[in-house]
C-alpha cells in the first residue's frame, strides 16, 4: 500500500530538481572587449534565444549543462557550456573567410521553408520590389503600417518548432495585412507564408523585445503580441491598422477634417487562460477585468486598489504578470 505515495514523492522529487536545473544564463558577447550587438545566442535543446543589446549583454533561460551556440555576422560561431555561478564572458573571433559571410546551407533551407511565396502574381515568385516595403512615411502622413520605421533583427520559429534565423536575417511586420517581410540584402523582399511560422521575435531600436504568436482563435490573418506569458495566462495584443485618407473639406468659412493621411492602429485586449484553454477579450474597466481573473480572488482586487487603470501595454503587461504570480 505504501509504493504509489512512494512513487509519488519520487515524482515531485524528481520534479523539484528538474525546476532547480532551470536559471537565467548572463553574459557578454565581445570582440576583444568591443561589446557586439546583435550576436545571437542560442539553447538547441530549449529552442530558446535572444540577441546582445547595445552593450553586448544578453539574458536566456536556460537548462543546467546547456550548450549555448554565439553566432554574429563576420565571427566564428562559438559554442560552449552555460554556466550558472557567475555572468559569461564570450569573445568572439573574426571570420577571415569568404564563407564566414555565407549563411550556411541548413539555414538557408530553412528560411526558404518558412518563407514561401504566396504572391505569385508578381512575376519573381517569392520577391517583391522594395517599393512595396518601403518603411518610412512621406511628411503629409502620420502613422505607418509597419511595426518599425527600419528593419529589425529577429528569429521565426517555424510550424515544427524550429528557430529560423541567420546572421544577415532582417524582418519587419504589416499591421495593415498581417505579413512578416524578410530581407537578406534589403532589396529584395520575402513575404512569409503564415502557414509555415507559429511565432517570430523582433528586436526594436531600443533593444524591445516584441514576441508575436500566431492565435487562429483570436485572428485568421493577423499575428498577435505576446503582452504577458506565465503558467496560468497569457496575454495579447491584436493590433490592425487601416489607412485613412485626409477628409479634409471647407466651404471657406468652415474648415472640418484632416489635412493629412494617416494609418490609424485599432488595438485590442485578449486573455488566454492556460488551465481552461478559453480565450476572451480583455476590456480594460474594473468589472472585466475582475470577471477575467475571477480565480484570482483577492489577488486582483488588491492590484487594482495599488494600480489605476490605464490603457496602455505597460500596464495589461504588469497586469498579466502579477496574475501569474
Amino acid at each position: 500500500m505504501k509504493k504509489p505515495a512512494i512513487i509519488l514523492l519520487l515524482f515531485v522529487f524528481a520534479g523539484q530538481i528538474s525546476m532547480a536545473q532551470t536559471f537565467v544564463a548572463t553574459g557578454t558577447v565581445s570582440d576583444q572587449g568591443v561589446p557586439l550587438r546583435y550576436a545571437f545566442v542560442y539553447d538547441k535543446q530549449s529552442k530558446n534565444a535572444t540577441y546582445t543589446d547595445s552593450l553586448g549583454e544578453f539574458k536566456l533561460p536556460v537548462n543546467q549543462g546547456a550548450q549555448l551556440t554565439i553566432t554574429c555576422k563576420g565571427y566564428v560561431e562559438t559554442t560552449l557550456s552555460a554556466s550558472d555561478k557567475s555572468a559569461m564572458n564570450i569573445i568572439l573571433k573574426k571570420d577571415m573567410t569568404p564563407a564566414g559571410q555565407a549563411v550556411s546551407n541548413e539555414d538557408e533551407k530553412m528560411v526558404e521553408d518558412a518563407f514561401k511565396s504566396v504572391h505569385d502574381d508578381l512575376g519573381k515568385p517569392g520577391v517583391t520590389p522594395f517599393s512595396q516595403a518601403t518603411f518610412t512615411t512621406v511628411k503629409e502622413t502620420r502613422g505607418s503600417q509597419f511595426l518599425f520605421s527600419e528593419w529589425a533583427h529577429g528569429y521565426i520559429v517555424d510550424a515544427k518548432g524550429n528557430i529560423v534565423q541567420a546572421p544577415t536575417l532582417l524582418l519587419n511586420y504589416n499591421k495593415m495585412t498581417g505579413d512578416l517581410f524578410m530581407t537578406e540584402d534589403r532589396n529584395s523582399v520575402i513575404t512569409a507564408d503564415k502557414n509555415h511560422i507559429r511565432s517570430f521575435v523582433l528586436f526594436g531600436p531600443q533593444d524591445q523585445q516584441y514576441t508575436f504568436e500566431m492565435m487562429p482563435g483570436i485572428s485568421a490573418d493577423h499575428f498577435c503580441q505576446v503582452l504577458s506569458a506565465g503558467n496560468k495566462y497569457k496575454i495579447y495584443k491584436l493590433t490592425i491598422t487601416k489607412f485613412v485618407p485626409s477628409n479634409y473639406h471647407t466651404d471657406g468659412v468652415v474648415s472640418t477634417g484632416n489635412l493629412y493621411d494617416e494609418y490609424a492602429d485599432n488595438s485590442s485586449y485578449y486573455i488566454s487562460n492556460l488551465t481552461t484553454t478559453a480565450f476572451q477579450p480583455l476590456n480594460l474597466n474594473k468589472k472585466s477585468i475582475k470577471l477575467a481573473f475571477a480565480a484570482e480572488g483577492n489577488k486582483i482586487d488588491d492590484f487594482l486598489a495599488t494600480h489605476k487603470i490605464k490603457e496602455n501595454d505597460a500596464w495589461v503587461k504588469a497586469l498579466g504578470d502579477a496574475m501569474n504570480q
